[in-house]
């Protein structure tokens, strides 16, 4: 309850900042050109590596290799098709739906899968007067609501700080600020107004240079942008003259969304919390499939599978290897924008010129002192770092994680020699990722070494880990995922996601009766793709190459 009210009043001063700042920052944003734009997006990217917490370097690594990875399709300034391997699919570049779903969705499904577990043991005995309880209380703290709703509404509206880093800056933020520190970490309800206030109201900021500038503030508002742009919308400092119906929705859209999150949230959280009895193998039944076919409708093309296999397998490597995904993703995300603008403002300027512009410069400066500022937090938060002396103590070894850095300087060199036969503009952007990638995976190759224990990252971690017959159900899993893929090419994409709705819970569940489970999960999937894909959206299935294979070899 406390959660619930906490949330909902941070989203209303989100709902409400966005409506005010909107008139104000037009006049400022007017004054938004490809130099200014494309420091945004710098400052975004920069701000991911200082907020990478104990893991800078792998933060910036991981952010650059997605603005590399953002290349692959059309270069906008020569019009040649860079790192395509000559596929008409990859020429429009890499999926952003498809992308996100193997980098995030399917490596914490297989994670949870392999549990084997509900979430929790047993459904907890909720009372609604209890939960109300909890939403009054709330309300004694208003003044550290506001506080932190409006802290969140700010570093929403910086482009590539995630909502996990927004909850970890706000508590330390928070914590930092308070007298008594030694509550937290106990069951402070403040540390719960740090974390949660902000959930909410970030949504407020980030749709401000989204709307504003057409930057994505986070992961959700890129496929608000995205919709926009397919109805012919675009965002810019016209949006509020020619759309500005479209940002009062936007605003209705996020007040009534958290009022009703939080009233069915206070109404029912005694029958939700019946639903954390539900095993991860029968989640993971009907998420995946759904994710895969997901997957497939962005690009209607057989391109979407090993696009979304082959981020998958990066993704469990990096939760594997304490990785953090959320810069890649957004940098991903940012790329073309920065390459588009920054570009284009050195063509029209030159780089001298872009680098005297006053707006520029204070953008570039302020991404400084930000960077400086959350550093410094960072460690003042943090467990003392070590001394010099003590790491002079620590020898050098070889590790295999050492791989990972390597892997790195493989995939930029490839980038590089490859970049090296397109022309300047398309080339020079690739190229200067390349070598950054380059030096960045050399130190991290070397701070490797010297790394005892794992690293705190922004990002999950593997949950599986210690469950009990891990290996057998890693290969019951790879085997239902070669199962899929042959009904896949033998009959339709379609089947195979019917087939492995089925046949996951019967393999990986455990209690009585998981074929039946099985029977439920296949259903919905089936009930899915014929009263959804079939008859609503009327979906064109790829052929099935082996199947249309054996009909014309028997013919």
């Amino acid at each position: 309850g406390f959660v619930y009210m906490v949330s909902a009043i941070g989203g209303l001063i989100g709902a409400v900042a966005l409506l005010l700042v909107m008139p104000i920052i037009k006049p400022f944003i007017l004054q938004f050109s490809f130099a200014e734009i494309g420091a945004v997006g710098v400052f975004g990217v920069a701000m991911v590596g200082a907020l990478s917490r104990g893991a800078m370097v792998k933060g910036i690594l991981a952010a650059a290799l997605g603005m590399l990875l953002s290349t692959v399709g059309l270069s906008v300034f020569t019009g040649e098709e860079r790192f395509t391997f000559d596929s008409l699919q990859l020429s429009q570049g890499l999926p952003i739906i498809a992308t996100a779903i193997g980098l995030f969705a399917l490596p914490e499904m297989f994670d949870l899968m392999l549990t084997r577990k509900p979430i929790a043991t047993r459904a907890g005995n909720l009372k609604t007067s209890e939960v109300f309880k909890g939403a009054r209380l709330a309300l004694k703290y208003w003044r550290l609501v506001i506080r932190h709703s409006l802290i969140g509404v700010f570093l929403g509206a910086i482009p590539g700080v995630g909502s996990r880093v927004v909850s970890w800056l706000s508590y330390g933020i928070g914590i930092s600020m308070s007298k008594n520190r030694a509550h937290f970490g106990k069951g402070s309800y403040k540390g719960l107004v740090f974390s949660e206030s902000v959930q909410s109201a970030k949504e407020g900021g980030q749709a401000i240079p989204t709307l504003a500038l057409g930057l994505p503030g986070g992961q959700s508002w890129v496929f608000v942008l995205v919709a926009m742009l397919a109805y012919g919308v675009s965002p810019g400092p016209q949006m509020l003259t020619q759309h500005g119906d479209i940002v009062t929705l936007i605003v209705v859209s996020l007040v009534l969304g958290n009022v009703a999150l939080a009233i069915i949230g206070m109404l029912w959280s005694g029958h939700l919390a019946k639903l954390t009895r539900v095993p991860y193998p029968l989640l993971g039944a009907a998420i995946l499939p759904m994710a895969l076919l997901a997957a497939f409708q962005e690009t209607r093309h057989w391109t979407a599978l090993p696009i979304v296999f082959g981020f998958a397998i990066l993704g469990l490597v990096m939760k594997q290897c304490r990785w953090p995904r959320p810069p890649l993703i957004l940098g991903f995300i940012l790329g073309g924008i920065i390459e588009e603008n920054l570009l284009s403002a050195i063509s029209l300027y030159g780089i001298g010129g872009v680098l005297s512009r006053p707006l520029t410069i204070f953008l570039l400066l302020m991404a400084v002192a930000m960077g400086v500022f959350f550093t410094r937090l960072k460690t003042t938060t943090d467990e003392p770092a070590p001394s010099a002396n003590d790491a002079a103590r620590v020898p050098w070894r070889w590790s295999w994680l050492n791989m990972i850095p390597v892997f790195f300087m493989v995939v930029a060199a490839w980038f590089m020699w490859t970049a090296t036969s397109y022309e300047a503009k398309a080339s020079s952007f690739p190229f200067g990722l390349g070598v950054l990638i380059m030096v960045l995976a050399g130190i991290q190759f070397v701070l490797q070494g010297w790394q005892r224990g794992e690293s705190e990252i922004l990002d999950l971690g593997m949950l599986s880990t210690g469950a009990d017959n891990r290996g057998r159900y890693i290969a019951l899993l790879l085997g239902l995922i070669a199962v899929f893929f042959f009904i896949s090419v033998l009959v339709g994409l379609q089947y195979g996601a019917i087939g492995l709705a089925t046949l996951a819970p019967a393999a990986l569940m455990t209690g009585r009766r998981p074929w039946a489970w099985g029977a439920l999960t296949g259903g919905i999937i089936a009930a899915v793709v014929i009263g959804f894909f079939d008859n609503v959206m009327y979906v064109i299935w790829p052929e099935p190459i082996l199947g249309t294979w054996l009909l014309a070899l028997l013919s």
